[in-house]
């Protein structure tokens, strides 16, 4: 494609301009740092591209007055910006998604986003991708906390934050600045915000229900400032969400509930706790064959009421509990600025499952009477802080915000896999194992990641702003305990410098353009030390360089944006089967070489006439590798998000369609043509109605997918009997909110 050849020298000159400014400016800069040299610094609302930093310009402008571009827009970047960004604002999150939604469901909307849920939104999230990085090639924070997993650096959606507890989402489209912290910035940040206590005591409560046996039920109360305590403020929010699924059998149940407490101390220093806890349950599903949907339809998940088979629902069930908490200071102290939160959370994951869920594998080939399964229990728990330092220095051409701190984090992972007869609940090996025993895997990881970092806001003009940085990482991982059966220790130990230049230049009140270039990093993931073969140790971290620039324009009437983005992508891991010490198909992971990453990315909403708004949004993407030109696994082609918004007196709604292009399945497109690789392009469209008496009572209804489109969403890509996963049939839901 033209535009794409053309991209990378236009990017690498615009950066190659910012930093020849930054050199020459280095030597007038050099006696404001030196003498703020013990100096760190938080971020601030206008520069960095974290969530703390980035989102306050961006959501004043956004919640706006009602019916205006900037409340319509299903997504939209900041002035400030210096990435691509897109805002998913409160408007959107509470009258066009739906309640059950998880924080996929709502940043898919924005370009180069997509999620495939095939069980209804917010009820599964089997594959999300940004640009063609997946989950666990982005990061995720809440309230500026990155968390996931830390074995794959995943995350599960579904456990953590549903919709009604979220202000607001911010997809970040590139590694941030140096403070932008977590161990996957090069692939973006999807910023997740809570709602904060307010001022003036209310609540609010709402039922709905819908397709499936869906149910939804939230309630949310507010202290308001409590005098007696110098103004503390406390947030209550419980959620509980139940469904039969869209999917058959695959039913879900879920309780959420958090605490938010801000604390004013003196005049300049907020204390914040925050704490959240789910309970989730679940049915297990897996892809269908082509045979399987031949004869059940696409809705079938692998799932039947047959106690015999190893597909039977309650032989297949997933119980999730998970928790997240924080305590926050921000401080002002008027020479200096301070922020820091201390943060823990934590997964506890039991399920049982059919030892093949497909149905291929017959009960008596592994065992010899009874249904054969698995009991895994995995639990993780993460430790950290950040802290950030910030201050101010220099006047005129010399202004400086001088920003620094560190992220500091531990994890524990424990895994623990054991067959037994699901019918019977006795422990038992299974036939092709039995000299190894019951216990397929017990280990321990644990996992040590650091990161100080220093960067320079730079405002040589008023309206010009150029932020240089710099961040080291250090990543440690050791692994102990069996696997596969037999004892098994590993260590990794990785570390990277890190830099980066961005910058802002305002154009005036209503324009503004940026550029960015930024180095990213993430260490391999713990399959890699999991692995036997000679190659594991071997294996370099993935490390990458973005290009990136673009345009944003703001007005009432009309907010817009486009971007170009170019990632040079090296040392991306992969895996192939060996005979590793006797033992054949063994994983081992290797350095494939580099993917280049490169598109074009453009939202635009236009109010046709007071509360009217025509949106849309879009991008055009490429992920190839470089050595041979094919495409990389689950990485569409394109998307485009298009519709109408209104908003106005009484009455809101939405007409939204969301497009995914073409990509491939499995390990990717192929040389050898393998017709199951290539997945086809799919839409589907989402109305809302609804109706508002002000702040005392909200009705609406939406229906999903409205007209019923079952195209492939997701596939193995295997030559022989390959699996799939599809669009959810039309669904429908309605909720009442009362407000007091």
């Amino acid at each position: 494609m033209a535009p794409f050849d053309l991209m990378e020298p236009l990017m690498r000159r615009l950066l190659m301009l910012s930093a020849s400014v930054l050199a020459l400016a280095a030597p007038l800069i050099a006696p404001s740092v030196a003498r703020a040299a013990d100096v760190t610094a938080a971020d601030t609302p206008d520069a960095t591209a974290n969530a703390d930093a980035t989102t306050p310009e961006l959501v004043i402008s956004a919640n706006r007055e009602r019916g205006t571009a900037t409340n319509l827009a299903v997504g939209q970047a900041s002035l400030s910006a210096v990435q691509p960004q897109s805002l998913l604002n409160s408007h959107f999150i509470q009258d066009v998604a739906s309640p059950i939604s998880d924080y996929l469901a709502i940043a898919q909307f924005a370009p180069s986003a997509s999620s495939s849920s095939p069980n209804g939104m917010g009820l599964s999230s089997k594959n999300a991708t940004v640009r063609g990085f997946q989950d666990g090639e982005y990061n995720v924070t809440f309230d500026g906390i990155p968390f996931g997993d830390p074995n794959a650096f995943g995350h599960a959606t579904t456990s953590f934050f549903p919709a009604p507890t979220l202000d607001h989402v911010v997809v970040d489209r590139g590694p941030g600045t140096a403070s932008t912290v977590g161990n996957a910035t090069f692939g973006g940040t999807m910023a997740l915000s809570s709602n904060s206590p307010a001022e003036s005591f209310g609540g609010k409560a709402m039922v709905g229900f819908g397709s499936g046996g869906g149910f939804e039920g939230n309630g949310a109360v507010n202290t308001g400032a409590i005098a007696d305590t110098q103004g503390t403020r406390v947030l209550l929010d419980y959620d509980h969400t139940q469904s039969d699924g869209l999917l058959n059998y695959a039913g879900l149940n879920r309780d959420n509930a958090l605490v938010k407490v801000q604390q004013p101390v003196g005049a300049g220093t907020t204390v914040t706790l925050f704490a959240d806890y789910s309970d989730l349950t679940w049915n297990n599903f897996t892809q269908q064959t082509r045979a399987a949907t031949a004869k059940f339809g696409k809705s079938f998940a692998n799932l039947n009421d047959d106690p015999n088979s190893q597909q039977y629902r309650d032989y297949n069930v997933d119980h999730r509990k998970a928790d997240f908490e924080y305590i926050g200071v921000q401080s002002d102290l008027g020479f200096l600025r301070l922020d820091n939160k201390a943060y823990t959370y934590a997964l506890d994951d039991k399920a049982i499952a059919g030892a093949d869920q497909t149905g291929a594998t017959p009960n008596a080939a592994l065992l010899s009477s009874g249904v054969p399964g698995a009991h895994n229990q995995g639990y993780y728990r993460a430790w950290g802080d950040i802290a950030k330092l910030e201050k101010d220095v220099g006047e005129g051409f010399l202004t400086t915000t001088i920003r620094t701190g560190i992220w500091a984090e531990h994890a524990r992972d424990t895994q623990f896999q054991q067959s037994y007869n699901l019918a019977t609940g006795v422990i038992t090996a299974l036939t092709p194992y039995r000299k190894f025993g019951s216990v397929i895997n017990n280990y321990i990881t644990e996992s040590d990641t650091t990161q100080p970092f220093v960067e320079l806001e730079w405002h040589p003009l008023p309206d010009l702003t150029i932020i240089p940085g710099f961040k080291h990482i250090d990543f440690s991982r050791t692994f102990q305990g069996a696997l596969n059966f037999a004892p098994y220790t590993n260590r990794g130990d990785y570390s990277a410098d890190l830099g980066s230049t961005m910058v802002n230049y305002r154009l005036n009140d209503q324009m503004a353009v940026y550029a960015q270039w930024a180095m990213g990093f993430q260490a391999p993931q713990v399959s890699v030390l999991e692995s036997t073969g000679s190659s594991a140790n071997r294996v370099s971290p993935q490390q990458t360089i973005n290009y990136q620039t673009g345009f944003v324009y703001k007005t009432d009437r009309l907010v817009a944006d486009i971007d170009g983005y170019y990632i040079n992508f090296r040392n991306k891991v992969s895996s192939d089967l060996e005979t590793v010490n006797g033992i054949a198909n063994t994983t081992v992971y290797f350095n494939q070489g580099g993917v280049i990453y490169k598109g074009i990315e453009a939202e635009v909403t236009y109010t046709l006439i007071e509360g009217l708004a025509v949106t849309a949004n879009g991008s055009l993407n490429s992920a190839a590798v470089k050595a041979t030109g094919l495409q990389i696994a689950n990485a569409p082609s394109s998307t485009l998000a298009y519709g109408l918004m209104y908003d106005k007196d009484n009455w809101f709604g939405s007409f939204l369609t969301k497009y995914v292009g073409t990509r491939y399945a499995g390990t990717g497109q192929r040389a050898d043509n393998n017709p199951n690789v290539k997945l086809p392009d799919y839409q589907f469209s989402d109305v809302v109605v609804g109706y508002k008496m002000g702040d005392r009572l909200k009705v609406s209804f939406m229906i999903n997918n409205l007209f019923n489109n079952r195209t492939a969403t997701e596939g193995s890509g295997n030559l022989t009997n390959p699996t799939f996963y599809y669009l959810p049939g039309r669904n429908y839901m309605g909720t009442v909110t009362v407000g007091f």
